[in-house]
């Protein structure tokens, strides 16, 4: 026996399985990289410090 899915299942399960949306998903995250990466940078740059110091190394 099959199962049917609600109509709004199906047309949001067919809408993400469209090979539009990881490209778009990449370039937001692409966009949103360029725009905050001196904060990115930074927040690397203290990570490894911080691993480092602790003797992790």
């Amino acid at each position: 026996m099959t199962r049917t899915l609600p109509w709004p299942v199906r047309a949001a399960r067919r809408r993400g399985a469209d090979p539009l949306v990881p490209l778009l998903l990449l370039t937001v995250g692409a966009l949103a990289a360029a725009a905050y990466g001196h904060v990115l940078t930074w927040a690397m740059i203290g990570g490894l410090a911080g691993y480092t110091l602790s003797g992790s190394v």
